[in-house]
């Protein structure tokens, strides 16, 4: 039978002690704020695990124990004690205060616990005399002058803030300060309202430990009562005495220390203890308080317990605190790690807050006999749910839903700097309320795992197709030498059975599922195979080419096997992981650059953007990045994690080894998407570069593709003027395989009328010519050696040529990059600039229109037979008296082809008909007659001498036969 059997059908929790559990009873246990753990001291001495920190003495310090930290407390002690507990948030500050709190009280000694959303008014108003009255069964003398500040401040906040800040500013005149008024004081009493307010709002002051800090103090001109020039480190604390001064004063309060002095008279036979979660609450009064506790007159006979950051307790680091006082320290130097948590101690560490709310039935009970934070699970007894369940393998029953491999992945996943108590407790918890609310079926699926590293994954292709059971191998398998095993009881219980099925490559054995990976390397544990249960190791172990625990890796392998396990990690936090960060940003951007053939802005031509070697195409949306005009914003939740898996490792690759990086492969999977961000890339570059406004003036209406028609149309006309432009002769020009070039003819005529500027313009402006046919073709290409015509045609209707060179913009153009270029020599901004004087040049040959050359060729040389005139020339040839220049000059003009003299007069023909239209076509009629007065066709006809025969009777055919007759009779 299959080891998945019909478990799938499970209650909903699978775990008996899940379903009767309550929320209420989860959140105390996992509380982030260990005092509402020790509310409860069964739920506290059950969780506690021992602590260890740092004593400091002088310059040198050494490792204590949570029991050593105790027997500091002498009940014989001379004077205030004081234990300082610093270190960084979530360290085991507060839960070593609770710790020696519960041993004082077992004492019978007497406890003030001030938590940490305490704030100052309450532990004067509440806390001390209610302790007070507590003790001693009387009212604490001068009580109600602090019930009635702390009514005032919550009420009439703004008559408190006014009498304190007029006060105050008295005060500091009669201190000797030079103070001036100002004349907006009513800043200043608005801007104290809201400090005084803090001093109400639990948990808020630790905050804000100044009425005014030194920051607003220099920001804000109207606090600067205070004219001598003096630092502003004295102006600031001057003014915040005053302040407090005024206040107390007012009503009659007296200091914190005051009070505590008048609490502690009373004991006699016995040491009071004030224990501070966060000492950062007595701001206000930490500089007194900590001369109090400084004090070693035999009256006091306080013990302080005060717990905070060290910026909250640097005030108690005095020359005569540093000897009345003990300073301990719970984390490491520059780091939130503690000594009592690591890797090798996390599972023992979190084992009984899972086991908590099953010890209720004793399913779960400890021998806690061992050293530091080992404890041993002792067999569940008769009747106890866990002994009747029997799910449970003994290694996994106090933990479950999780294993020891899970509960270290967490630790170890978290980053470095959270690798804290606090962090470990709540990332286990926020996992467990996922599981616990039905959020997921599994708590491997859970959110709070997302960002989390872990160097166990399974294969790609299981992601692909089960991503949950992927998810499932991660956290709760164990590597060995052919995959990921895991126990297939969390398999059943889960609901998997079906998923397990439905993926090939997963193999069902005995007691495990073995679910495949991509990453190369040896198993847990030096790289021999693990058992079945699949409960223990930690997968961080595997063959890494270096231990001799499994096939040797080249760099890329190595990288993959490192990297690829926390791309999901990386997809929830990317600032954590820059490694992976930079290997995807490589394959992204080579990718985008194949898919757009090497970043070029339309498919079918060569005009790109010169992407920076520096400079990706995009930007990851969660790395809060600005894009710049030439990047697009990626969101990393917009991949699946297969995909972020095999990009990696293409980036990989395409960095260390790059013959190894199969394009093919990574596009055949991801290739709609890589084209979305491709065409997203050259649409935000085209809007930036090529739009209409980077091209033409506000007023042109006119598109990129315009633009390269009408440079196209302007090219073929000065390369062939003779033809008419249309749609179908630049499709066949198009289709000629000769090199574009200016009209010889033109070139001649052109150069002896224009400036040597416009001259030049029309020259550099054929240059670009084959770029425009490669624009055209990429815009209008039917094929590769056709337009469309029916395209093209109408497009120049919409946007004649004239009109959208005309309607080009020189500011515009230079708001074109650079980047955008066919090469380095042909960007499009130069190009684009080249036509614009190409068009001005335009506008002065548009005068050079000759209408006796159209005139004469249309008059003298239609219907001209060469074949007859060369005839007649042979006979003249023949006589004497016939003037031998004309001879020589008939016999030039006869020796045309016939078919250069008719296409002559063709293009006479049409110059004709086009000069007296505008733009397009009176240019070409004047690009025509200038060609025209070149060719070897009129330039023979003008050279003509004709003698005999009298005057002209007509065109030349008819005065050249009467020539003959003249001479032949």
């Amino acid at each position: 039978m299959s080891t998945l059997d019909a478990t799938d059908e499970r209650s909903e929790l699978y775990c008996p002690h899940f379903e009767s559990v309550d929320e209420t009873t989860l959140r105390q246990l996992f509380s982030k704020v260990a005092a509402v753990r020790a509310d409860d001291q069964d739920l506290f001495e059950f969780t506690h695990r021992p602590i260890k920190v740092f004593h400091q003495s002088g310059n040198s310090e050494q490792v204590v124990d949570e029991e050593e930290v105790y027997r500091e407390f002498s009940p014989n002690a001379v004077g205030n004690f004081t234990v300082v507990i610093e270190g960084e948030v979530g360290t085991g500050k507060s839960e070593l205060c609770a710790y020696l709190a519960h041993r004082l009280r077992e004492e019978g000694r007497p406890i003030i616990h001030v938590k940490k959303d305490d704030d100052l008014m309450t532990l004067l108003s509440e806390r001390i005399p209610e302790f007070y009255e507590e003790q001693f069964g009387e009212e604490l003398p001068g009580a109600s002058n602090f019930e009635q500040l702390r009514h005032d401040l919550q009420e009439n906040a703004s008559v408190v803030a006014n009498n304190a800040t007029s006060g105050a500013i008295l005060n500091l005149s009669a201190r000797g300060y030079s103070v001036d008024a100002p004349d907006n004081v009513d800043k200043i009493q608005e801007y104290i309202q809201d400090q005084l307010s803090l001093l109400v709002e639990k948990g808020e002051y630790a905050k804000e430990i100044k009425f005014v800090t030194e920051e607003a103090y220099k920001r804000n001109d109207f606090l600067q009562v205070i004219t001598d020039n003096i630092d502003i480190e004295e102006a600031v604390n001057a003014l915040n005495e005053e302040l407090w001064r005024e206040v107390r004063d007012r009503y009659q309060t007296a200091s914190l220390n005051e009070v505590l002095k008048q609490v502690g008279d009373k004991f006699d036979d016995t040491r009071p203890v004030m224990v501070f979660e966060d000492f950062a609450i007595t701001a206000m009064e930490a500089k007194k308080l900590s001369e109090y506790m400084e004090e070693i007159e035999t009256s006091g006979n306080w013990d302080f317990v005060v717990a905070g950051t060290r910026d909250s307790t640097q005030v108690l680091h005095t020359q005569t605190g540093g000897d009345r006082f003990e300073y301990y320290r719970t984390n490491k130097q520059n780091s939130n790690s503690v000594l009592f948590l690591d890797e090798d101690s996390a599972v023992d560490f979190i084992r009984p807050y899972l086991g908590y709310f099953k010890s209720f039935d004793e399913s779960v009970r400890y021998d806690r006999s061992g050293d530091g934070l080992e404890l041993e699970l002792l067999p569940a007894p008769d009747g106890s749910t866990c002994a009747e369940c029997g799910f449970c393998d003994e290694s996994f029953r106090d933990l479950f839903p999780f294993n020891e491999a899970f509960l270290k992945r967490i630790y170890t996943g978290l980053p470095e700097d959270e690798q804290s108590p606090r962090e470990y407790v709540m990332a286990v918890f926020d996992v467990l309320r996922d599981y616990y609310e039905g959020y997921v079926d599994a708590p491997s699926d859970a959110d709070a795992l997302l960002s989390l590293t872990n160097p166990v994954s399974a294969a790609t292709d299981v992601y692909e197709d089960a991503e949950s059971l992927a998810h499932l191998a991660r956290w709760y398998g164990t590597r060995t030498a052919d995959g990921i095993a895991v126990d297939a009881r969390f398999v059943r219980a889960f609901g998997y059975g079906n998923l397990v099925e439905s993926v090939d490559a997963v193999e069902q054995r005995d007691e495990t599922v073995l679910v495949p990976t991509d990453l190369p390397g040896g198993s847990e544990g030096g790289g021999q195979q693990t058992g079945g249960s699949g409960t223990g190791g930690d997968g961080e172990t595997g063959g890494d080419g270096e231990t001799g625990s499994g096939p040797t890796l080249t760099k890329a392998e190595r990288l993959v096997q490192e990297h690829q396990p926390n791309v999901q990690a990386w997809q929830q936090n990317p600032t954590e992981f820059s490694e992976i960060t930079q290997f995807l940003r490589t394959g992204l951007k080579d990718a985008i650059g194949r898919v757009t053939d090497n970043f070029t802005l339309y498919d079918g031509m060569g005009l790109r953007y010169n992407l920076s070697s520096e400079k990706d195409p995009f930007v990851f949306e969660s790395l809060a990045e600005l894009p710049d005009g030439d990047q697009i914003v990626i969101d990393p939740s917009e991949f699946r994690i297969s995909d972020l898996r095999k990009l990696l490792k293409f980036g990989i690759y395409r960095e260390v080894e790059k013959r190894g990086a199969d394009y093919e492969d990574l596009l055949r999977d991801l290739g709609t998407q890589l084209t979305g961000y491709a065409r997203r890339w050259r649409q935000k570059v085209r809007r930036g570069n090529l739009d209409s406004s980077h091209l033409f003036k506000k007023a042109a209406d006119f598109t990129f593709p315009d633009f390269a028609l009408a440079g196209y149309a302007y090219a073929v006309m000065l390369d062939s003027p003779f033809k008419k432009l249309s749609a179908n002769t630049l499709s066949e020009r198009f289709a000629s395989n000769d090199d574009y070039t200016l009209d010889s003819d033109l070139r001649t005529e052109l150069k002896a009328e224009l400036t040597r500027d416009d001259f030049n313009a029309v020259v550099t402006f054929i240059e670009n010519a084959d770029r425009y046919h490669e624009m055209v073709n990429a815009f209008f290409g039917a094929n590769e050696s056709t337009l469309d015509v029916a395209a093209v045609r109408d497009r120049l209707a919409a946007s004649p040529p004239y009109e959208v060179l005309d309607g080009l913009g020189r500011g515009q153009i230079q708001r074109i990059s650079r980047r955008v270029r066919f090469n380095t020599d042909s960007k499009i901004r130069t190009i684009a600039d080249t036509a614009y004087d190409f068009h001005r040049a335009c506008e002065n040959i548009e005068d050079e229109y000759r209408s006796n050359v159209i005139e004469t060729i249309t008059e003298d040389l239609d219907d001209v037979t060469l074949a007859e005139i060369e005839e007649l020339v042979d006979t003249l040839g023949t006589y004497e008296s016939v003037d031998p220049e004309m001879i020589e000059s008939l016999r030039k003009f006869v020796s045309l082809s016939q078919q250069d003299l008719d296409t002559a007069v063709d293009a006479a023909k049409t110059g004709d008909s086009l000069v007296k239209r505008a733009d397009d076509e009176r240019l070409q009629a004047v690009l025509i007659s200038l060609k025209l007065s070149a060719t070897a066709a009129y330039r023979r006809y003008d050279d003509l001498t004709i003698v005999g025969g009298g005057g002209p009777t007509g065109g030349f055919a008819e005065r050249f036969r009467t020539v003959g007759e003249y001479y032949v009779d």
